[in-house]
């Protein structure tokens, strides 16, 4: 079970999504939730731009100090920014009994059947409508790294929204901050969970 395990989470996105600062996020608000007594958070690229598809990686463990920067073959969350670069591999690397977050308007039980997704707990919500709604974007693009963390403190819930207001608070401006702190708790409310 996730509750007891130490976590390994993969953000597979875009470059320019901000799937870097999402994971530095993770790790900074997992460690100030005292559940965690170490994290890293690390990006995956080349020389990549904007557009190309990215990977960043978080591990959180409950016991021990982490040794190995490795990549993760194996996540037991796997949150994907945007769906185009979804694929069966990417799907089938998550553990069995993990959580599968993803940026979406489509239904659920498409993402089950599509990939087959069994014994796992499915999160989703279109993140990018509501990063656009509420104007989130870098040269028209929504900026979804922020409010997907929303998703993943419902799903997650040690991994408290309270914190990630902290930790969004201290790396942004006044202004930012708010405006980023009010779309994680609209994701947090837009979360379906199957």
């Amino acid at each position: 079970m996730i509750e007891k395990e130490n976590v390994d989470i993969i953000i597979h996105g875009r470059g320019g999504q901000g799937a870097v600062t999402a994971c530095e996020i993770i790790a900074e608000a997992a460690y100030m939730s005292g559940n965690f007594v170490d994290v890293h958070a690390y990006p995956s690229f080349g020389a990549e731009r904007r557009g190309a598809p990215v990977q960043a990686y978080a591990k959180l463990s409950r016991t021990e100090t982490i040794w190995d920067r490795a990549q993760i073959e194996h996540p037991n969350v796997l949150i994907i920014f945007d769906e185009t670069v979804l694929n069966q591999e990417i799907a089938s690397s998550l553990k069995k009994g993990g959580i599968f977050i993803i940026n979406s308007e489509k239904d659920p039980d498409y993402f089950i059947s599509k990939f087959t997704l069994k014994n796992v707990k499915l999160v989703l919500a279109d993140i990018s409508k509501l990063a656009l709604e509420k104007n989130l974007t870098i040269d028209g693009v929504p900026v979804i790294n922020t409010p997907i963390l929303g998703l993943l403190s419902k799903a997650l819930p040690e991994l408290s929204l309270e914190n990630f207001k902290k930790v969004i608070s201290k790396r942004m401006g006044e202004y930012l901050a708010h405006q980023n702190i009010e779309l994680i708790e609209q994701g947090f409310n837009l979360a379906k969970i199957l």
